[in-house]
C-alpha cells in the first residue's frame, strides 16, 4: 500500500498544479483580429467600336490584370497581389491618364490592352520579387 501511495502522490500534485479551481479558464495571448480585406471592385473596359467590355486587360505577353475600383490598384491576376497608384477613369488608367485601355483582335477573339496613351503601343507588365514594373514597348494593338 505504501509503494501505491509513493505513485499516486507524484500524479496528483501534477494534476492539481495544472488545474485551478477557481473557474477561471487561461489562455495564451492572441494576436489582435484582423479585418479581412475588402472585396475587390474590377473595373469593366468598355470597347467605344463595339458592345465588347470586359475586367480582364492584357499585356504584351498577354498576362492579365485587372483594376479595383476600391483601392485604385492595379491586381496582377495570376496571384491577386494589389499595387496602388491606378485610378481609372473611364478606359484610361492613372492620375495624369498616361495609360490607356485599347482594344484589339488576336485570333479571332476581342480583348482590351494596356497601352500607353501616347504611343498607343502595348506595353509590358511585370512583377518580380514583388515590385510592379511597366515598360513600354513597339507593340501596336492587332487589328482586325
Amino acid at each position: 500500500m505504501r509503494t501505491l501511495t509513493l505513485l499516486l502522490i507524484p500524479i496528483l500534485i501534477a494534476g492539481a498544479s495544472g488545474c485551478s479551481d477557481s473557474g477561471a479558464a487561461t489562455t495564451a495571448p492572441s494576436a489582435p483580429a484582423s479585418q479581412p480585406p475588402a472585396p475587390v471592385q474590377p473595373a469593366e473596359f468598355r470597347d467605344p467600336a463595339s458592345n465588347y467590355s470586359t475586367p480582364d486587360v492584357n499585356d504584351v505577353d498577354e498576362q492579365i490584370v485587372h483594376f479595383d475600383l476600391r483601392s485604385n490598384s492595379l491586381i496582377w491576376v495570376a496571384n491577386g497581389r494589389g499595387f496602388p497608384g491606378y485610378p481609372v477613369n473611364g478606359n484610361f488608367i492613372g492620375t495624369d491618364n498616361r495609360f490607356e485601355v485599347r482594344f484589339g483582335t488576336k485570333n479571332g477573339q476581342r480583348r482590351a490592352y494596356f497601352t500607353e496613351t501616347t504611343t498607343a503601343t502595348i506595353c509590358d507588365i511585370a512583377v518580380v520579387n514583388d515590385e510592379l514594373t511597366i515598360s513600354g514597348t513597339n507593340v501596336t494593338v492587332p487589328e482586325g
